[in-house]
């Protein structure tokens, strides 16, 4: 079974075991995607060098004995309505090509605290 088809507790729970790293996890959905968004079409932005030095940083974290949140390691999409300082939010929309939050939005502030690994940002329609 691919690990991107597993359940997100599921998922923590090996990694906090150390079964599996954050990097497997996130490699695993990066080859999904790769698999299946040319049909799919649903990624408006995908950062995939962004996504696994997130998921080094958290097996590091890890690694040093250092708190894991209730996300860690969990690969996520964010709507590319929701502002992330590390990536363009476009709205869907060819006026806000190229548009640069400087700060996260909360939503994304909670999941990064919680361990959440950002992939990308989710197609939305204008």
């Amino acid at each position: 079974m691919s690990l991107s088809l597993e359940t997100a507790t599921d998922l923590v729970a090996k990694i906090k075991a150390g079964e599996i790293t954050s990097q497997d996890l996130v490699r695993d959905c990066l080859e999904r995607i790769a698999q299946t968004d040319g049909v799919v079409k649903a990624w408006a932005h995908l950062d995939e060098a962004h996504a696994l030095a997130q998921a080094k940083a958290l097996d590091e974290a890890r690694t040093n004995g250092k708190p894991m949140g209730p996300l860690h390691g969990i690969p996520v999409g964010i709507k590319d309505i929701i502002d992330t300082a590390d990536m363009p939010t476009e709205y869907g929309a060819s006026a806000f090509a190229g548009r640069q939050p400087l700060a996260d939005a909360t939503l994304v502030a909670k999941l990064r605290e919680a361990g959440a690994v950002i992939l990308g940002k989710n197609v939305t329609t204008e």
